[in-house]
């Protein structure tokens, strides 16, 4: 379980410093979420980060920038996750 979210932290950082050099005009910040949807724990991560961001938004209605999640899965692989 621990190396499921040293993967995800990894792949969030090396996400966030490429798109904050592509940042859209229109505010919008794309993040890329790559999980084993097979697993119970990955199913739980993409439910809990989602519900992050709506409760994030949801007090910060003011807040212009938008977190855009593209969440693929990784079909148990993760060299392939990684390269994606």
């Amino acid at each position: 379980m621990e190396r499921a979210t040293q993967t995800i932290l990894f792949l969030i950082l090396f996400v966030h410093h490429s798109a904050a050099q592509n940042a859209t005009k229109n505010g919008e910040f794309p993040i890329g979420v790559i999980l084993d949807l097979d697993t119970l724990v990955a199913k739980i991560a993409r439910t809990s980060i989602q519900m992050a961001l709506e409760d994030f938004y949801a007090a910060h209605k003011n807040y212009n920038t938008k977190l855009v999640l593209h969440i693929r899965d990784s079909y148990s692989n993760n060299i392939q996750a990684a390269s994606a």
